[in-house]
């Protein structure tokens, strides 16, 4: 279910220079290997990997689809549809396979923690090149022992289901003591994993001394050799944090694979997690295709198995013996403003200090790029710089090496580009308001602004008024810590934004969900949309008029988060934020 929070560059428009830009070396750890695109397949909620047909994967939708198993090559390209009979798909959430081969359907999606009907469903698994349709064999009803709570991670062991709950305080293993058929059985309570929360997925290794739970920016590798899972689960995890919104996971042997609500799919080695290396973003721009003629005397582009490293994917290398070489690359933004500069870089015993300066400006401090093995996927955050709409020169030099090193080499895979101007931290906010209530804005211009002593009528009859709200640090306004947990309303939020003087900018705005937002009385954005809160997803031209402006948003509330992030453009660092329109 779409509910939680997650990261998201800027997407940059990018010319590609480099003559090697069609070299592919497949991707690496934290790139997608494939995702779906068969249409039918919205959002993969389970998966599993075939025991009987090799380089077979099933994966499920969840509430709101038909009772439908996918059968996708690795790659995630459609092999089959096969219709389930005997079951509906009211939310599928997860799906199993147990030792015999068999496919078990979770229908355990709790959102409402209402539901009586909670059931686990298994069918023999088909042969996705012959057959269209499967039939249930047999139909698992449950219950909670105490409260109903909600769960997307299943998994099976020794014939018998596990499920694991997406709580927000700690992850609850829960098992069915016996399997009778049609007979609703009271789960039996196995213990509280070590450190997970808020589970999304689930899946054990072939040989059970391995347990798997995923989020949507993190995951866990439990680990026994002697499977006992109620130990197992805990123990100390291999944790690993990411930005991939993982939404189901697999076991291949004793590496992971797992796939996102947004459809992508993911491949992790197994030594990656054991040593817990770090994952950087995924929504990363290639070194290789920013790479230019000028000043690339000695650079060339190596796969990182040449490199010494075991994994898919490549970089822009410099194989320098003495100090002083560099890597010369050339970005393209769509407008101007304060970006932090983020790179990708390799590590190892031969790999030197790296220097980054951006049109001739040095961004931060040299990072030291020696490490005793070679490791990539090293995410160094060097600073903030303005960047020109247009084409940017950045320059990744050599410029020496630590006592222990033995070279000089470079080794850049991507960048990361995030907007760094400054979120508007404190809001005045308004509601909640029912849906279909008249919107309380058409009177607000320049000349007539809001008014922020009036009060309203609000849902349920209530007075309300307008009161002041602090973000969090990430700057996120949350309504529903501020407004309430309502669900099928409006909240208001208004800021004012000073500019010394007019100023033709960008408005970046992330919201869950629909949102509307007012610029000194006009409408100048609305989005009807259903997504997780996220940075700078809408962009909106706009012009400020020197002094104070009144920025307005309505944000409706529908299910879980509730929240709004909101800038504007600021390469030169001119614009003041308050709470209310006058001010010194």
């Amino acid at each position: 279910m779409r509910m939680l929070l997650y990261p998201l560059i800027l997407l940059l428009a990018v010319t590609f220079i480099a003559a090697e830009e069609h070299v592919n070396f497949g991707t690496p750890p934290w790139q997608p290997l494939g995702q779906y695109t068969h249409t039918a397949i919205r959002e993969s909620s389970g998966i599993v990997a075939s025991k009987q047909f090799k380089g077979v994967y099933w994966t499920l939708n969840d509430s709101g689809n038909p009772s439908t198993l996918y059968a996708t090559q690795r790659n995630g390209t459609l092999i089959k549809e096969i219709a389930i009979r005997g079951t509906r798909n009211f939310d599928w959430e997860a799906l199993a396979i147990d030792e015999r081969g068999q496919l078990w359907i979770g229908d355990i999606g709790n959102n409402s923690r209402m539901r009586i009907d909670l059931n686990v469903a298994v069918v023999k698994e088909p042969d996705p090149y012959t057959e269209t349709e499967a039939h249930v064999i047999a139909k698992y009803p449950y219950k909670y022992p105490e409260q109903n709570v909600d769960a997307e991670g299943l998994f099976i062991a020794d014939g018998i289901p596990y499920i694991v709950t997406k709580e927000q305080s700690s992850a609850i293993l829960f098992r069915f003591p016996t399997m009778k058929a049609d007979s609703k059985q009271i789960l039996e309570r196995v213990g509280a994993f070590t450190d997970a929360r808020l589970v999304t997925g689930a899946g054990i290794s072939p040989d059970g001394k391995r347990l798997a739970v995923c989020t949507y920016n993190a995951l866990w590798v439990y680990h026994a050799d002697d499977g006992n899972i109620s130990h197992m689960i805990q123990s100390k995890p291999w944790i690993l944090q990411h930005n991939f919104q993982g939404e189901a996971i697999c076991f291949e042997g004793y590496n992971l694979y797992f796939t996102n609500e947004a459809r992508d799919i993911y491949s992790l080695p197994q030594f990656w997690y054991e040593k817990q290396l770090q994952l950087p973003p995924k929504d990363t721009q290639s070194a290789i295709s920013l790479l230019t003629h000028e000043g690339t005397e000695g650079v060339t582009i190596e796969n990182y198995r040449e490199a010494g490293i075991d994994i898919d994917g490549g970089h822009v290398a410099l194989n320098a013996k003495v100090s002083g070489g560099s890597v010369h690359q050339v970005m393209d933004v769509p407008y101007r403003n304060l970006y932090k500069i983020s790179v990708i870089l390799t590590r190892g015993p031969e790999y030197g200090h790296v220097e980054l300066t951006v049109n001739g400006m040095k961004v931060g401090d040299a990072f030291d790029c020696y490490h005793s093995e070679r490791v990539a996927g090293t995410l160094v955050t060097f600073g903030a710089v303005p960047l020109n709409q247009g084409k940017n020169r950045i320059i990744l030099k050599s410029i020496g090496k630590s006592a222990l090193s033995t070279g000089y080499k470079i080794g850049v895979d991507s960048y990361q580009v995030l907007h760094a101007s400054p979120f508007v931290k404190r809001y005045m906010i308004l509601g909640p308001f029912p849906k279909t209530a008249n919107t309380i804005l058409p009177t607000t211009s320049t000349q007539n602004p809001l008014n922020l002593d009036q009060t309203y009528t609000g849902a349920e009859g209530k007075t309300i008024r307008w009161r002041e709200a602090s973000t969090r640090p990430s700057g996120m306004l949350d309504f529903r810590s501020n407004i309430g947990m309502m669900t099928g309303v409006v909240g208001y939020a208004v800021s004012y934004v000073y500019t010394p003087e007019d100023m033709d900018t960008v408005l970046l705005l992330g919201s869950d969900e629909t949102v509307k937002v007012w610029l000194n009385g006009t409408e100048i954005h609305s989005k009807r949309i259903y997504r997780r809160i996220t940075p700078d997803a809408d962009r909106i031209p706009c012009q400020l008029k020197a002094g104070w402006n009144e920025v307005l948003c309505s944000v409706e509330q529908n299910s879980w988060t509730w929240a709004l992030y909101l800038r504007f453009a600021d390469a030169d660092g001119v614009l003041k934020y308050s709470t209310i329109r006058d001010t010194d």
